[in-house]
């Protein structure tokens, strides 16, 4: 996964420099934007909800970098136990008891990564823009000694002169190790640019 992300930062600094070279429509009114972002990550053993805000340098059309948090609750699924008994009534039957309990398997969390973000977007003409994000960083909040990691793909729809405003709707993979669970999670966002 490092490798991966290693390639993908690679990709998107030589992008970026090429943007810089080229003649290009601004997409961005300004040299610095604020990103705020719901986002969803669920898996087979939790959930989490939670905000991000970036606050990125727009270099130029095409490439972005910046730093950002991400406070967000880490809910635990509930793992349903049955109990099943059996007793001798008083006219000698066999009678079977159940009960079942839904109790979670871990206490539910918090955890707040602080991270550095690079956003590479690949159209420049037109108000809909295609981009990939890698995040790396540390969870300041949640005691691990895995590092934040997230790989996210999605579209910038901008709006307002030059597109300096815009929607962000992404998906993605983020890796924050919690407990002895899987740290990899799916990850949608939604957000607002300015």
């Amino acid at each position: 996964m490092n490798k991966l992300i290693l390639f993908f930062l690679m990709l998107a600094t030589s992008v970026g420099v090429y943007a810089q070279d080229g003649d290009s429509t601004a997409m961005r009114k300004k040299k610095f934007s604020v990103i705020s972002e719901a986002e969803l990550a669920p898996s087979p053993e939790y959930k989490t909800r939670g905000i991000s805000i970036n606050v990125v340098h727009n270099f130029s059309d095409h490439f972005s970098l910046g730093i950002g948090a991400k406070p967000y609750g880490l809910f635990f699924r509930k793992d349903e136990i049955i109990n099943k008994w059996f007793t001798i009534g008083d006219d000698g039957s066999i009678i079977q008891h159940s009960s079942t309990v839904h109790e979670r398997r871990l206490d539910n969390d918090f955890c707040m990564p602080v991270y550095v973000t690079i956003k590479c977007i690949f159209c420049k003409k037109t108000n809909a823009a295609p981009f990939i994000e890698i995040r790396t960083g540390k969870d300041v909040a949640y005691d691990n000694d895995d590092l934040y990691r997230a790989f996210i793909v999605g579209s910038r729809f901008g709006f307002k002169k030059n597109y300096s405003h815009a929607v962000n709707v992404a998906a993605g993979v983020q890796l924050n190790q919690v407990e002895d669970c899987d740290g990899a999670t799916f990850l949608f966002k939604v957000g607002y640019e300015f």
